[in-house]
């Protein structure tokens, strides 16, 4: 067993620690430190001193947290307390587990159906227009097009003549969660995205009384508005605000960041984007929800491309008493990280573990399963994402579409810079 100050690491730059290091690059860096110092470390970054957990045994214990050790709301405040109050995220425990009761019936099967059916057409209609364009980034046009889908199928409008504006809030509220200044200063990030969130509440303010009232609509909006606990109980307008802010977010920027690098390897690996394109025509033009299940090599790339690129790579706790996990006596109030990524590169649980290689997910192989908790790119426990199943359809929706009308190539001599956001 050990103690706290037993814990090996760097202590980096005064007050900044590994942050410069970790944005300059955000996987070689702690993949590095788990190299030097093992599976548990001290990396300071962000102004605090958490203690990195990396072995699949520790995420067991952090993410289902049987004693109810741990808070998620105090280790994500620092990230996102100005610009989500509210979110599941920064809620524990019971509270944690009503509201996220009451939000369980927007992602039933039923309702996920209803969302491919949106999608589809749309994808469609957007991929038709890359028609002709010389050169795409491929970034901002997946940001954009993801948002374009998260409006329509979450809130069930037409962006139109406001998606340069939501573009632009919730790039600003994006760049707002990691501001190097923690105070709302003028000039600073943090302050450009208070501003762009409260633009967005105020849009979101005037679609609410329209779908209070409405009852044939089935986007996610209207269902959090009908949403009721066994109680009876519905949501206030500042909660289903809140939560829609967080889910819209999340739903375009974890999704549209997972198809950058999706697109990434496919452009690297000719021969893996020829096998998907033959099963995509297989398929048929148009990936529908009873389909999504035959897709089984699409789900190989895109499970290789979340190991690879986890969309959060590290999820923040802190004691609310003392503890132990990972064989650590941690006092309370000790801030720690449950590290994704480093557990899904975790050489002990997969074969060349930065090689991408997504055969090691077809069932002969099936590393992922060697372990439980060495595969968590939505997290695990309570506050495993929400979203999980409907960012595997959009993606997999969207995959489909495109390769079945371009092929995904690099410009001579590029090289992958990689900025976290």
């Amino acid at each position: 067993m050990k103690r706290l100050d037993e814990i090996p690491g760097s202590p980096g730059l005064p007050f900044l620690g590994h942050t410069l290091d970790w944005l300059r690059a955000p996987i070689r860096t702690p993949v590095r430190m788990h190299e030097t110092y093992g599976d548990v470390f001290r990396y300071p970054i962000f102004f605090d001193q958490p203690i990195v957990f990396s072995h699949p045994d520790a995420l067991c214990e952090i993410f289902t947290d049987p004693r109810g050790d741990l808070s998620t709301a105090i280790g994500w405040y620092p990230f996102f307390g100005p610009m989500f109050p509210g979110g599941l995220l920064l809620r524990d425990h019971e509270d944690h587990r009503y509201h996220r009761g009451v939000m369980q019936a927007a992602f039933s099967n039923a309702a996920l159906r209803s969302y491919v059916q949106a999608m589809n057409p749309r994808i469609a209609a957007l991929l038709a227009g890359w028609q002709g364009r010389p050169r795409i980034l491929a970034f901002p046009t997946f940001k954009a097009l993801t948002l374009d889908l998260a409006s329509r199928v979450f809130l069930g409008i037409e962006p139109g003549e406001h998606l340069a504006m939501l573009l632009r809030a919730f790039g600003d509220v994006t760049h707002g969660v990691t501001a190097l200044v923690p105070l709302p200063l003028p000039g600073t990030a943090l302050r450009r995205g208070l501003r762009a969130r409260a633009l967005l509440t105020g849009y979101l303010r005037t679609l609410i009384a329209e779908r209070r009232s409405a009852s044939d609509t089935t986007d996610l909006l209207s269902q959090l508005c009908r949403a009721t606990d066994e109680q009876g109980n519905r949501f206030t307008d500042d909660e289903i605000i809140n939560h829609m802010i967080f889910m819209w977010m999340a739903a375009h920027d974890t999704t549209t960041g997972s198809l950058v690098m999706l697109a990434y390897e496919l452009a690297r690996d000719p021969r893996w984007q020829e096998r998907l394109r033959e099963e995509a025509a297989g398929l048929g033009g148009m990936l529908s929800f009873e389909k999504m299940h035959e897709a089984q090599e699409a789900e190989c790339v895109i499970n290789e491309v979340l190991r690879l690129y986890p969309p959060v790579a590290s999820l923040p706790r802190r004691t609310l008493r003392p503890c132990v996990i990972g064989g650590v006596r941690l006092p309370a109030d000790t801030p720690l990280r449950a590290a994704v990524l480093l557990a899904q590169r975790h050489p002990a649980f997969w074969s060349a573990p930065h090689t991408f290689d997504p055969e090691r997910f077809a069932p002969e192989r099936a590393e992922h399963r060697r372990h439980k908790y060495s595969f968590r790119p939505f997290g695990g426990g309570a506050h495993m994402c929400m979203g999980m199943r409907f960012a595997m359809l959009q993606i997999k929706s969207l995959l489909h579409q495109l390769l079945l009308r371009y092929r995904l190539v690099l410009p001579a001599g590029y090289e992958l810079k990689l900025r976290p956001n």
